[in-house]
């Protein structure tokens, strides 16, 4: 009754005149994510995400859909405690997900029937394909060793102290605050690997290897499982060096088939035949340092013998891009990924025989998170494009051709203006990835719009051609959008990709103002009311802005850094300033480069009236960065003002908090720049 109420509501809005996007939309937007097809390729699960506008929380549910679109999708679960990661059985006839920290099961042939549990069933689950094994894993802490005892005063003294005491490095981390010691296994339980009959029961510990595993999967005769681990795990000055394992389902033979060399593997898959294992690979960060590199390790897809302990062979060595997700074919000629590229995302095929990548999928737009039946048959995907949030398709697995695709379910409609992506070459002759983002009713007849310069976060990252809500907004009150994928940016190759190592702020500004001049120069924008704007990197690329042109009348910043010395200290991942900034602060090379790279240092430089925007509980970038900023901005005069998130981390932000962030940017743009064209 609840499913159809819901059902005609949402009809009736999406029949409704389409309207430019506001503020209070917000509140409105769905995600999707997790497709997951059904064995038969008859339905497909996924995870619709809400924000509960009343409570301040964002709420997932899982919703089924007939592949044929023969009938409105349904929710099956979440609709109180949430539920999110959907999984089938191999027969179809378990959907697994998981609510509230714990593992559940619909019975599938029997709908309407409430969620079980699975007795012994402890974590996610991973279904053998013979669907009589259940693996997951697990925290599983050694005994706990007796405390020491303490006398009636020390008690109480230890009882009323509310601080911290920790004494290893790793104390902090964005979103989770602050850590026990990870060097603990009591304080920091391992994830150890387990596996139970599908019928429940008692689970058999198949690993105590007192670190986590992960990528658990079956091998085709459901005798082996591979997994990942990364035994160095303990040490706390070791970065990511995750190597393949196998183990058997009794648990008697461990192997490890990596040669703990450095090098990361994760994302393992078996080949159909049980002879081979293909994984995401890729140098360690304590590799990068150690061979003083001035770059970046490629991600390549390697592939490894399941029977012994061989050099892998890499498959994408000739391939310049970053697979995800690797899967194999039916008949082991061919391993689908995906991947970006060039401001798009698609899915590739790889022939194993030769190493020749192929796309599957093609078009100006972004898909993701491709869920296929075997062999052949079906997928069901992702999609979005600037005009259309994310949208639920399924199309036959050989390839998308005219009429073939399938939309499941129907996004939200608005009145948009128009994006146009852009080519342009920088200072050096490098070409430069970019979109504007017109205003709805744009006409340059109209006169002179205002421009906003849009930086991504990262910088390893990228702006894609798909719907983004903020920009969307911006544009809606009258803004021309203009949104670049400077060097750093992913899906244009590991040259680009490392392009600003040891220089943050340099060619990165050529790009991303060459991408600003060939919009003045095409587009009817008005160079006085000209804004910034950026988050994370994108907020310290727009404090390096304003530190070295005065071409803008506002900016905002997002979560900046400002200080690298200081930030090294106080972020929870210095390992990025031991790699791009050329070491550690008390080394000449890298302090040198801290500085010079620090916009703190160029703040004598700075007129742009400027509003920064942080989290109090930020442990990525602290607000100190931005305090830094802001202090000196304020005692040189300079226009600035500074808004605080109390309980907001990083990448953490509530909807309320959103809601209220986006409110004071328009309201500085309007206060700056102000809205819509002035006429000729």
């Amino acid at each position: 009754m609840l499913t159809v109420a819901f059902g005609l509501i949402f009809s009736a809005v999406l029949l409704a005149q389409p309207a430019p996007v506001t503020l209070a939309d917000y509140y409105r937007m769905e995600t999707l994510s997790s497709p997951a097809i059904s064995p038969d390729g008859k339905r497909v699960a996924y995870v619709r995400t809400t924000i509960v506008e009343a409570e301040n929380r964002r709420h997932s549910e899982i919703w089924l859909v007939p592949a044929d679109g023969s009938a409105a999708a349904v929710r099956v679960a979440g609709e109180t405690g949430g539920a999110t990661a959907p999984q089938w059985s191999p027969d179809g006839q378990l959907l697994a997900f998981t609510s509230a920290g714990k593992t559940y099961f619909l019975k599938m042939d029997a709908p309407g029937t409430p969620r079980v549990e699975i007795p012994g069933v402890e974590g996610r689950p991973v279904f053998s394909p013979d669907n009589v094994w259940i693996a997951f894993s697990k925290r599983t802490p050694p005994p706990a060793k007796p405390a020491a005892e303490l006398s009636e005063f020390d008690r109480q003294v230890e009882k009323r102290f509310k601080g911290r005491i920790y004494d290893w490095m790793n104390f902090r981390f964005d979103g989770r605050g602050y850590l026990p010691d990870p060097r603990d296994p009591v304080a920091t339980p391992p994830q150890e690997l387990y596996v139970v009959a599908r019928a429940g029961g008692a689970p058999l510990q198949l690993t105590r290897l007192g670190v986590d595993v992960s990528g658990v999967t079956w091998s085709p005769d459901s005798q082996r499982l591979a997994f990942t681990a990364n035994t160095h795990q303990r040490d706390e000055y070791a970065y990511e060096r995750a190597d393949l394992y196998t183990v058997t389902r009794d648990g008697q033979s461990l192997l490890r088939l990596s040669a703990d060399d450095g090098y990361h593997h994760q994302n393992p898959t078996w080949s159909p035949d049980g002879h081979s294992i293909a994984v995401v690979r890729e140098q360690g960060l304590g590799l990068v340092l150690k061979l003083k590199q001035r770059f970046g390790s490629p991600e390549d897809i390697a592939v490894f013998s399941a029977a012994t302990a061989q050099p892998p062979r890499n498959l994408t060595a000739n391939w310049d891009g970053m697979p995800v997700s690797p899967r194999w074919s039916a008949d082991g000629q061919t391993i689908y990924f995906e991947a970006q590229d060039r401001g798009t995302a698609h899915l590739f095929r790889l022939t194993v025989a030769t190493g020749e990548v192929q796309p599957v999928t093609k078009g100006d737009r972004v898909l993701s998170g491709f869920s296929m039946t075997e062999p052949g048959g079906q997928m069901a995907y992702l999609g979005s494009d600037p005009e259309h949030p994310n949208t639920l398709f399924i199309a036959p697995f050989n390839g998308i051709t005219a009429g073939a695709e399938k939309m499941l379910t129907t996004p939200a409609a608005f009145q948009l203006g128009a994006t146009e992506r852009i080519r342009f070459d920088s200072k050096d002759g490098t070409s430069i990835d970019g979109w504007v983002l017109l205003p709805p009713g744009y006409s340059a007849s109209r006169g002179k719009y205002p421009l906003i310069l849009t930086s991504h976060g990262g910088p390893h990252g990228a702006y894609a051609n798909n719907f983004a809500y903020p920009h969307q907004l911006l544009a809606a009150a009258g803004y021309i959008v203009v949104s670049t994928n400077p060097r750093a940016s992913t899906g244009y190759g590991e040259k680009f990709r490392w392009g600003t190592w040891g220089a943050w702020g340099d060619r990165d500004m050529e790009d991303v103002m060459a991408g600003l001049d060939y919009a003045l120069r095409h587009y009817s924008a008005d160079p006085k009311r000209l804004g910034v704007t950026g988050y994370s990197y994108g907020g310290f690329l727009t404090n390096w802005l304003i530190g070295h042109t005065n071409r803008f009348a506002a900016a905002v910043v997002g979560a900046g850094p400002t200080n690298w010395i200081s930030n090294y200290g106080t972020g929870d991942i210095p390992r990025t300033k031991e790699t791009e900034f050329l070491g550690y602060p008390w080394e000449p090379e890298g302090n040198r480069t801290m500085i010079r790279q620090s916009p703190i240092t160029y703040a004598d430089k700075v007129s742009t009236p400027t509003l920064f925007v942080h989290g109090e509980a930020d442990h990525r970038v602290p607000i100190a960065q931005a305090e830094e900023m802001y202090t000196a901005l304020k005692k040189r005069q300079i226009p600035a003002k500074f808004v605080r998130y109390p309980n907001t981390s990083h990448g953490g932000w509530s909807p309320w908090d959103t809601v209220h962030r986006y409110r004071q940017e328009l309201l500085w743009w309007q206060q700056y720049l102000g809205t819509g064209p002035t006429p000729n």
